[in-house]
This record gives C-alpha cells, sequence and structure tokens, in this order.
C-alpha cells in the first residue's frame, strides 16, 4: 500500500470520526455505547 493512499484513507476515516462526534449528542444509547467500544480498540 502506497503511503499517499493511506494518508487518504487515514483522512477518510477522520473525516467520518468527526461526523459521529457532531451527531454524538442526538445519538442513541446504543450507537454512544458501541462507538465507545470501537474506541477502546484503537
Amino acid at each position: 500500500m502506497s503511503s499517499e493512499g493511506f494518508l487518504k484513507e487515514m483522512q477518510t476515516i477522520g473525516e467520518k470520526f468527526l461526523l459521529k462526534l457532531q451527531k454524538l449528542p442526538k445519538a442513541d444509547p446504543v450507537e454512544i455505547v458501541s462507538f465507545c467500544v470501537v474506541l477502546l480498540f484503537i
């Protein structure tokens, strides 16, 4: 995997992450819990 592709992938993940953070206040408890579990495994 090229470093350029990796950087693009990281940027995409970062953007999705920011979108999730913006939606969190309106998210269901289940979403918040699963989000926290994902954070634990990073």
